[in-house]
């Protein structure tokens, strides 16, 4: 799976322009603020997920505009499509092939992209939000259906809530809303669980290639619906049967998978607390690493993977088993930098090299 041209409107700082791309490893050059992170963000958002750098899509378009727009060509094992994407009045609306689409949702699972940028290091050490975003998003790369169980579940959530801030709400109005949500949330939970299943095994087994000396890697579900002897919706309506009187005292739902956390430890000792700067830096890799090897054993091609200025993080040891890592098998590299690429990358076979300087991306012809 590769994307083989970009196109751009009114979008960020970037220039209205269409860019080629390689179907193997790319690096973007130029220093900040002149567009690279902009052109690997708007890559991103052809996957149909939000951006990795705003849940705002009015701070998408130019300076002082209103609406913007991405096109990309995307070839994977079923032909090659037309995607886009048109932001406006502070709506998204979706194309394929030119065509208008029904939602943004149906462009997922055409174009897979995993992100790896500094803002990640919060996975481990950021609130629990964080970590529910990175499970839910990557679980919906792999069934886009789930993207529609988890939207019920928040809608019937929502509904609860405006139900509980009313005054007088009583028990018996509430159970119909706790029957949906122990539905919904039952199987969001069962997604959660299945989807750890697979990959803790491969996160494990990179981070033991990073870190070896650390310990061992272990992900599970925090959640209050994980039972012996009982599905997550028998949990679910019997935790929300208890806690009635205290949602309604406290006006808010205060039991679901919308609370769940994903538990980072490594030989047991819980990251989320005491890893250090380098040990953060080892499980993010490790973590996003077995999502992308998630993804190909489970659809049979790669994702894009996308690296926004990734060597400022890491040391030279780790950026080179990372690279080490992502070179080992044919997929498509996007990876920015502000210098000219060197160690590892520079390997890849026919590497591309864009630079970008005041929102104008261009071809560097010279070999490095």
């Amino acid at each position: 799976m590769f994307v083989s041209r970009a196109k751009v409107y009114n979008f960020r700082n970037l220039s209205d322009q269409e860019v080629t791309l390689s179907p193997g490893a790319v690096f973007i050059t130029g220093l900040n603020g002149n567009g690279k992170t902009n052109l690997l963000e708007a890559i991103y958002l052809l996957s149909g997920s939000r951006s990795f750098r705003t849940n705002s899509a009015s701070e998408l378009p130019r300076f002082g505009g209103k609406e913007c727009s991405v096109f990309g060509t995307v070839s994977h094992k079923h032909g090659t499509e037309e995607l886009g994407l048109i932001f406006s009045a502070g709506e998204r609306s979706a194309q394929l092939n030119g065509n208008p689409l029904p939602s943004i949702a149906e462009l997922l699972g055409r174009l897979r992209a995993v992100s790896f940028s500094p803002a990640d290091l919060q996975l481990v050490k950021g609130s629990p939000s964080n970590r529910r975003k990175f499970l839910d998003r990557h679980m919906v790369d792999l069934n886009p259906s789930y993207l529609q169980t988890l939207m019920s579940y928040q809608k019937a959530l929502a509904s609860k809530s405006a139900l509980l801030k009313q005054q007088g709400t009583s028990y018996q109005q509430l159970l119909p809303w706790n029957e949906l949500l122990a539905d919904y949330g039952g199987k969001v939970v069962d997604n959660r669980l299945n989807f750890l299943a697979s990959l803790r095994d491969r996160a494990a087994s990179f981070h033991q290639e990073y870190a070896p000396s650390d310990g061992i890697l272990e992900l599970s579900l925090e959640s209050d619906l994980v039972r012996d002897g009982q599905t997550p919706k028998e949990a679910l309506l019997e935790q929300l049967e208890r806690a009635a009187p205290r949602e309604i005292a406290f006006k808010s739902p205060t039991v679901g998978p919308h609370r769940d956390d994903l538990k980072v430890s490594i030989a047991g000792v819980d990251c989320r607390a005491y890893a250090s700067q380098g040990q953060t830096r080892s499980v993010v890799l490790s973590m996003k690493l077995g999502v992308i090897d998630l993804i190909e054993g489970q659809t049979g091609e790669a994702p894009v993977v996308l690296l926004d200025d990734v060597d400022s993080e890491l040391d030279a040891g780790r950026s080179e088993r990372l690279f080490s890592a992502l070179l080992s098998k044919p997929r498509q590299l996007i990876v920015t930098g502000t210098a000219a690429p060197s160690g590892k990358i520079t390997e890849a076979p026919d590497l591309q090299v864009l630079r970008v300087e005041h929102g104008v991306v261009a071809e560097v012809k010279t070999s490095v």
